[in-house]
């Protein structure tokens, strides 16, 4: 987890210095229909996780919550920017070359995409092994969970449209950290110090 972290933040530097330097979280608020939108696709993937995640009985522990939190919610938003980022600029200058006008468009379309897919490998084969066992498997639980893509979806169209209107990376950050604290309270894995078995 320390090495994807690191691994990251070394990327980032070289290529997203410019947006890591800026301060733009005021161009975001000044789309309250964003705002609303970031607001609302994050009530709504919170309130989808807490009905299918289970702790276990695993204790719950401040001090790695805080660790996991500002630490995953940093580095793991600069991953998605990264990638985000990578789909921009191929998209742009792709479709620039014969379709100028819509380039920005689709270089925000292949940007959605690409994050799209890293999100969903990242948690498939990474975090989904490092988390110990945490969805809950009754039947209401296993149709909440084939609807959780979509809410997901959603709050990734979100976190882009702050990277492709404001170049805004904090914004994405806060709510990211506000993600993980969701995690930690319910999934309670034994990271930075924290029991892996009940107290």
């Amino acid at each position: 987890m320390v090495g994807y972290w690191l691994i990251t933040l070394v990327l980032s530097i070289l290529f997203l210095r410019d947006w890591i330097t800026a301060w733009n979280v005021p161009l975001t608020l000044d789309r309250p229909a964003l705002v609303l939108y970031l607001t609302l696709s994050f009530a709504l993937s919170q309130l989808m996780y807490a009905l299918v995640a289970r702790h276990g009985g695993r204790a719950f522990h401040v001090g790695a919550t805080t660790i996991f939190a500002i630490g995953n919610g940093i580095a793991e938003t600069l991953a998605f920017a990264l990638v985000y980022r990578l789909g921009e600029v191929v998209g742009t200058g792709l479709v620039g070359l014969f379709a100028p006008t819509w380039a920005s468009v689709a270089g925000f379309v292949l940007g959605v995409s690409l994050f799209i897919i890293y999100g969903g490998l990242i948690h498939a084969l990474f975090w989904l092994p490092v988390l110990p066992p945490h969805l809950d498997d009754t039947p209401l639980s296993r149709r909440i969970r084939k609807l959780r893509p979509i809410a997901e979806i959603a709050l990734v169209l979100g976190w882009s449209l702050c990277f492709w209107l404001s170049r805004d990376i904090w914004s994405v950050v806060f709510f990211h950290i506000l993600v993980d604290i969701g995690l930690m309270i319910k999934v309670r894995p034994g990271i930075f110090g924290a029991s892996p078995k009940p107290a």
